[in-house]
């Protein structure tokens, strides 16, 4: 991502001091004595963060530095010792980043995969190149009218955790235990990724719960997440959608932590795309990892575990009116484009939400049920069946359904909602005292369901999308399912 893993620090007024980026590294310390231009940047920003007594950044590392770098180490839970060390520098850095909007010429410069040293001296241009560089009078005339264009990129959509990732009624989510230090290796992995965050601390708060629940000590989910950490990401992702690239990853490891953030967007056809998206989450978050590195990379697309290949539609870029974060707006509208029936004559348009020629006639982005079970089989790998209740009965289909939750799986089902149909996640059966299938929970991908009109349904208290319904009502409105085998 932006540093090429040169620092690790993204704060450009830390990285560009030499001797801050050997502390980040783990090669030097700074403490009570030490003097120089080290000193005077991290004076400077303690000074930024208001933290501890006013002083002036002299460059010499005296008692009310000590004093604030303690105050720092015990704000973020580290050793209280005044030494500057690797991580008190990354708590300091972490803390600047938080409070900073980068430039867009520092966007632009990330996106083309300039260092932080690199980006910092963007803003330190000759006296002399400024001068010239200034507006001029014409100049300031000439954008007089500039607030009053309409916005060419929509900003982000507000990102929060809802519900927060520690509510699940499902009760399947990884139990939190002590599961040792990292190896060598995945430490070190996990600092890359660490160091890619940029500071953004809703994303570094989830990737500790997933160290804390032991889902980083074994497996792909760490590797392939630190290989999207260190590969740049597409240009086109800032310069034509405003994305900044670090998002991407932290908006990914957000997902992981907690799939219920996943949402299909408002006055879009996505439900397939956006289950499909969420089952991947619960199922295999290594692959879902793996999939958006490559859609999001400069060439656009990856090689799914059928040999099929997954391309990301050029307008899915831009960001739209769906209420969508950009990983969800990206990733659906790719399964879009792949599942459709003739997406080899007419690519998926995220912005007009039709692909197919049959779908754009209807005006709508129909999926055909056995085309989702061929882009379901293309993603999951292995071997999967679409049953319809136009073929057998719906307590036919609901009883496979049953069977299929009830050994655990995630299962896509197609109900018959209001006036026409919808994709969700089947999640869990109930059953009695007899053994017999009383309830079942799904999800909704829109991510919130007021449970109103048909089918019958009650919202599950954490929201996000989940429901409970009558196995009976399953059976009367269950319209097809896609089960392995």
């Amino acid at each position: 991502m932006g540093d090429n893993g040169n620092t690790g620090l993204g704060a450009p007024e830390l990285a560009s001091n030499e001797g801050l980026r050997s502390v980040a590294a783990g090669g030097a310390t700074l403490a009570q004595g030490a003097h120089g231009d080290g000193v005077r940047a991290l004076q400077e920003a303690l000074g930024a963060l208001a933290l501890g007594d006013p002083m002036k950044a002299d460059g010499s590392f005296g008692p009310k530095t000590h004093a604030a770098i303690v105050a720092l180490q015990a704000a973020e839970a580290l050793p209280q010792t005044g030494i500057v060390d690797a991580a008190t520098v990354a708590a300091l850095d972490r803390r600047l980043a938080a409070r900073r909007t980068p430039s867009l010429d520092e966007a632009m410069a990330r996106a083309a995969g300039l260092s932080p040293e690199e980006v910092a001296a963007l803003g330190r241009k000759p006296s002399a190149v400024q001068a010239v560089a200034a507006a001029s009078r014409t100049d300031q005339g000439y954008f007089t009218d500039a607030k009053g264009l309409p916005r060419v990129v929509p900003g982000a959509e507000p990102d929060p955790d809802t519900p927060p990732p520690a509510v699940d009624s499902v009760g399947d989510r990884p139990a939190t235990a002590a599961a040792g230090a990292l190896a060598a290796e995945r430490s070190a992995r996990l600092d890359e990724v660490r160091r890619a965050l940029r500071g953004d601390a809703r994303a570094l708060a989830a990737l500790d719960r997933l160290l804390a629940a032991g889902r980083l000590h074994a497996g792909a989910l760490l590797p392939n997440l630190a290989t999207m950490a260190g590969v740049r990401r597409d240009g086109r992702l800032v310069l034509e959608g405003g994305i900044d690239p670090h998002l991407v990853l932290a908006q990914a490891i957000r997902h992981v932590d907690n799939p219920l953030r996943v949402k299909q967007g408002a006055r879009h056809g996505t439900c397939g795309a956006g289950t499909m998206e969420y089952v991947l989450l619960r199922a295999d978050p290594a692959e879902f990892t793996r999939l958006l590195d490559g859609i999001t990379r400069e060439a656009g697309e990856v090689t799914l575990r059928s040999g099929r290949v997954l391309r990301m539609p050029r307008n899915a870029i831009l960001r739209d009116a769906s209420g969508r974060i950009d990983i969800d707006r990206m990733f659906q509208s790719a399964l879009m484009n792949h599942a459709t029936l003739m997406s080899w004559i007419f690519d998926y348009d995220n912005p007009e939400d039709n692909d197919t020629f049959w779908a754009a006639l209807g005006g709508d982005s129909r999926v055909p049920l056995g085309n989702f079970t061929s882009l379901f089989q293309d993603i999951m790998g292995g071997s999967y069946t679409s049953v319809s209740a136009l073929l057998r009965s719906g307590a036919s289909v609901a009883e496979d359904v049953a069977g299929a939750l009830g050994r655990g799986e995630k299962v896509p089902v197609l109900l018959k909602w209001e006036g026409g149909y919808h994709w969700v996640a089947g999640e869990k059966i109930e059953r009695g005292g007899d053994g017999t299938p009383v309830s079942v929970i799904l999800r909704n991908p829109a991510g919130s369901d007021g449970c109103q009109g048909n089918p019958p349904r009650a919202p599950l208290p954490e929201g996000g999308g989940r429901f409970r319904m009558t196995y009976a009502d399953l059976s009367a409105h269950i319209r097809g399912a896609t089960l392995r085998g």
